[in-house]
């Protein structure tokens, strides 16, 4: 393992937590699986981060403003299909990214340090949204509606995929619904 500066070795162990996170889950963000992951000691994360939680929240923080970017960046204008591009996870019925969800969303109930990060992270995604939401009226309501839907959806179907027929369905009824009331 080459030298790296404290920072640049926090750094690869953040991107190396965040390629658990996205790939096994937010429960495996642990020491061993994060040092695995970046090819380093266990002890060098704990060097790094005070602890799991700390390790998890920026890793969820770096995960969800990544993904933030890149739909800010593909959807500069507000309307229909800014909405469709955001909440695409369940047309496409993309499970592990609503498991993803779920998961932080359950996490930060029982986790003090996650729970900041958590509403550190669905306050930038309301922003996100409303912004992308046509018409005068309450936009960050309207975009905290939806995330909530959104939340109850993926929730639902982490819990049984099977128990909503229809969740992309569902999530555009609540688009409809929003873009009727704007």
């Amino acid at each position: 393992m080459s030298y790296l500066s404290h920072d640049e070795r926090r750094s690869e162990l953040l991107h190396a937590a965040v390629r658990v996170l996205e790939r096994d889950g937010l429960a495996a963000v642990t020491s061993r699986a994060v040092a695995t992951e970046a090819g380093a000691s266990p002890g060098l994360v704990h060097h790094r981060f005070a602890s799991t939680s700390e390790l998890a929240a920026e890793a969820w923080l770096a995960y969800v403003e990544r993904e933030r970017t890149a739909y800010e960046l593909e959807t500069p204008t507000p309307g229909r299909a800014a909405l469709d591009a955001f909440f695409a996870p369940f047309a496409d019925g993309d499970l592990a990214g609503l498991a993803r969800w779920a998961d932080a969303w359950r996490h930060a109930q029982s986790d003090e340090r996650f729970a900041g990060a958590f509403a550190e992270s669905y306050r930038a995604l309301e922003r996100s949204l409303a912004a992308r939401l046509p018409g005068a009226g309450d936009r960050t309501a309207a975009a905290s509606r939806l995330l909530l839907i959104a939340f109850g959806i993926a929730g639902a179907q982490r819990i049984d995929p099977g128990l909503l027929s229809e969740p992309g369905a569902l999530m555009a009824g609540a688009i409809d619904r929003e873009l009727a009331t704007s």
